[in-house]
């Protein structure tokens, strides 16, 4: 009688043979940022939708956490992702080679799939500051944004409009890895955070520490947005946050879903398939997302589009226009030469705890498990800003708690096969 393969074996029979037919190109990772902010609930809501889809499309994805816009970038270079979610104004400086890019050149490689959600510039003060507005700053304690981040090339943006320059401002030296604490316990006035909205750090600093939000409404913030392609008007709705009852206008970027002109025509027509037949599903996965149109979405990007969005494919696309502003401040070599330890889950993982409207659940069965078990280092409520950066470690209070949800950290899963076999659920906790 020949011999059965044992039950316990099946599924990995399977799983082998499911990865000798798939080709590589069919398989996509995304680099997102912080676990708790708002770009990797966004990564695993595009997964999410992609894998649902699998069956008749073909293309697997995985979410990868990392430090933000900056360390994408490099992912991309590097082959460890396909697809990177980048600041509009980041963007706009790879592309041209310019402020963090100056010693390496333009990119000519970089193309633009998907215009995604607006972020914001949330400037947070802390109880005790007696700030009372934007011009109040000079001389005070106030965090400028995570070092080698995207988010300070926003804020050094703003701040050098204003007429101000960093040693404008009182030294914040050790504060540490949870620097934005310091709104809680005095240590810090004041502190810029770039995120889409709702964010769960700003949640947790206006309720818990019950930080105040200010608007950025200037003249010479104005003149900032108004001298660029790639910075907007922005605005916090009201009551989004605890304490906050009035609407806070800001300066905004787009985040901006790119790749390389390496990635196949072929597996963007998939991408683009799912995205137009499934749109409404997509933009229902977070609270960042509801706004989105094909018209959004496909609006000119600081990159090239790539070939497969066009059109005409044949008629290749002219690279957008040169810089007209760019901060002092953003000098050649910022780039990191490597971003913190990045996570790499499934797309129904990243989006385990995001809260789906009209009572959908979130969680997608069959999503690839990740291949160690959660690790305890990532404590519950370990906040970060978009960049990385580690906020109040407690869960957060109030409105905007029903927008951006926390993850708790997995381990890193093989960024290139696959598993048909169950996910696990992450414990739930910008």
């Amino acid at each position: 009688m020949r011999p059965r393969i044992p039950a316990l074996l099946a599924p990995l029979f399977a799983l082998l043979c499911w990865g000798t037919s798939a080709h590589a190109s069919d398989y996509l990772t995304i680099s997102t940022g912080a676990l708790t902010g708002v770009y990797y609930p966004v990564g695993g809501a595009l997964c999410r939708l992609l894998n649902e889809q699998s069956g008749s499309d073909g293309l697997r994805c995985s979410v990868r956490s990392t430090k933000g816009s900056l360390a994408n970038l490099q992912d991309l270079q590097e082959g460890k992702s396909q697809l990177a979610l980048v600041q509009s104004d980041v963007l706009h400086h790879a592309v041209h080679g310019t402020g963090p890019f100056a010693d390496q050149g333009p990119n000519r490689a970089l193309r633009s799939l998907y215009r995604l959600h607006h972020e914001s510039v949330a400037l947070l003060v802390g109880e005790q500051s007696r700030i009372g507005s934007l011009g109040d700053l000079p001389g005070k304690r106030v965090d400028l944004g995570s070092v080698n981040g995207g988010d300070r090339v926003t804020i050094m943006a703003l701040v050098e409009a204003m007429g101000w320059q960093a040693k404008d401002f009182a030294p914040t030296a050790g504060l540490g890895a949870d620097r934005l604490q310091g709104l809680c316990d005095g240590s810090l006035d004041a502190a810029f955070v770039v995120a889409g909205q709702p964010n769960q750090v700003i949640s947790d600093l206006t309720g818990r520490c019950k930080a105040r939000l200010l608007p950025i409404d200037d003249a010479r913030i104005t003149g900032l947005i108004e001298g660029s392609t790639y910075y907007e008007r922005g605005r916090i709705p009201a009551n989004l946050y605890p304490g906050q009852t009035m609407a806070i206008p800001t300066l905004g970027v787009r985040a901006d879903l790119v790749t390389l002109d390496t990635l196949p025509v072929e597996t963007v027509h998939r991408l683009r398939r799912v995205m137009d037949e499934h749109l409404k599903q997509f933009t229902r996965l977070h609270p960042s997302l509801i706004t989105l149109t094909q018209e959004t979405m496909t609006a000119p990007s600081p990159a090239p589009s790539h070939a497969a969005m066009q059109d005409d494919p044949r008629a290749p696309e002219p690279l957008p226009d040169a810089p007209t502003l760019m901060p002092e401040s953003l000098q050649p070599g910022s780039v990191p030469s490597e971003a913190q330890p990045t996570q790499t889950v499934s797309g129904a993982e990243a989006t385990e705890a995001i809260a789906a409207p009209e009572g959908e659940a979130a969680t997608l069965e069959g999503e690839t498990a990740p291949a160690q078990p959660p690790s305890d280092a990532a404590a519950t409520g370990s906040a970060a800003i978009l960049e990385g950066e580690t906020a109040p470690a407690q869960t957060p209070s109030g409105a905007a708690a029903t927008g951006s949800a926390a993850i708790l950290e997995d381990e890193t899963a093989p960024a290139q096969t696959p598993s048909d076999a169950a996910a696990t659920e992450p414990a739930a906790t910008p």
